[in-house]
């Protein structure tokens, strides 16, 4: 499944998934040292479906700044979900 990072104009960062998660994200934890971002869901059943999304270079600044994030679904030919999720930073600010 493929995860995209983008920022919108008004600085707030969204991540948006080309198909249907596997279940409600609670959090989003940043993973500093190695600019990875892992989605941890609501359900305990697919705690075992982490997903990981790499940070470029480029939007570390906007991810350090964020206190949580957007998260997009599309559902094909259907109007795309959003919600929003906390963003925890994991680890020392470089």
């Amino acid at each position: 499944m493929k995860i995209e990072l983008g920022i919108l104009n008004d600085g707030r960062v969204m991540m948006v998934c080309e198909k249907p998660l596997p279940g409600i994200v609670r959090r989003v934890e940043y993973y500093r040292d190695q600019r990875l971002c892992m989605l941890v869901y609501k359900d305990n059943a697919v705690e075992d479906e982490l997903m990981e999304c790499e940070v470029p270079k480029n939007l570390a600044l906007p991810v350090e700044k964020s206190p949580n994030i957007i998260i997009m679904t599309l559902f094909g030919d259907l109007e795309p979900v959003g919600y929003k999720a906390p963003l925890v930073k994991v680890g020392e600010i470089y």
